[in-house]
């Protein structure tokens, strides 16, 4: 399969499942803050202006979902620095984006295991969850993830990774959002929305701090981002790669 087939299939899909297909705009004054996600910041000369590469649709989306209470999917290009660039990991990459409203994380699961089905008939799908016995904070638990946890998933099939600490995912419900493996590598990640404006706020001023006694680049976030997040409806939404998905379904004779 070509890229360009992957991309037709996928808007098929949710074009014929109701969804609407929201544009992302590349260029934000402001972004979600969140853990493990540093954007590319570039500058309108003209204006002395700063701005900020998306590092997923998700601002885009939250906005539309938020005025429109419709389900919604979107695909971009997104841009994440300080990654390690390698087969897996570009600073530019294709992500999809999905809402589904009123739904539930597990209504989520089923949503994506149709869509991975649909490209990889024969793939199968577990559940793992993480220890409960977990470090308390980012970098700790980073390290004990990529130790204890990554070595121990499957090699081949698919498995959704649950048991995430919340402080990891401020945007999510706590103990709503899972994680999909194939073959080892992360291909999304998922949640049910949290709608909670000042949970919120705290949880992206806290990791403002984090970055700036750290020395870690940072970016402004959106006072309006936050305050719109309790007009959405209750819903769940997954981020998914596309490459990496291509990836495998090229390689499907090893699932």
């Amino acid at each position: 399969m070509t890229l360009s087939e992957l991309l037709k299939f996928t808007r098929q899909h949710f074009w014929d499942l109701g969804f609407e297909e929201v544009e992302v705009n590349y260029l934000n004054e402001s972004l979600p803050l969140e853990p493990n996600l540093y954007s590319f910041e570039t500058i309108w000369r003209n204006l002395s202006t700063k701005y900020y590469l998306p590092t997923s649709p998700e601002f885009a989306l939250k906005n539309f979902l938020a005025q429109s209470k419709k389900d919604c999917f979107s695909i971009s290009h997104c841009f994440r620095d300080l990654e390690n660039s390698g087969p897996q990991h570009h600073p530019e990459f294709l992500m999809l984006e999905w809402y589904k409203v009123d739904k539930t994380l597990d209504d989520i699961r089923v949503s994506t295991e149709k869509f991975i089905k649909n490209l990889i008939p024969e793939i199968t799908f577990t559940t793992l969850v993480i220890p409960s016995s977990l470090p308390n904070n980012e970098p700790d638990f980073n390290q004990y993830f990529l130790n204890e946890v990554e070595p121990t998933l499957p090699k081949i099939g698919a498995v959704f990774v649950t048991g995430y600490p919340s402080f990891l995912a401020p945007l999510s419900l706590p103990n709503k959002r899972f994680e999909l493996y194939i073959n080892g590598i992360e291909i999304a990640n998922a949640c049910e929305e949290n709608r909670d404006p000042e949970q919120i706020k705290s949880a992206f001023i806290a990791e403002q701090k984090y970055r700036t006694d750290n020395h870690l680049p940072t970016h402004p976030f959106s006072e309006k981002f936050i305050s719109d997040s309790s007009l959405l409806p209750p819903s769940s939404g997954i981020g998914l790669g596309l490459e990496r998905l291509l990836m495998i379904i090229n390689q499907k004779n090893h699932i």
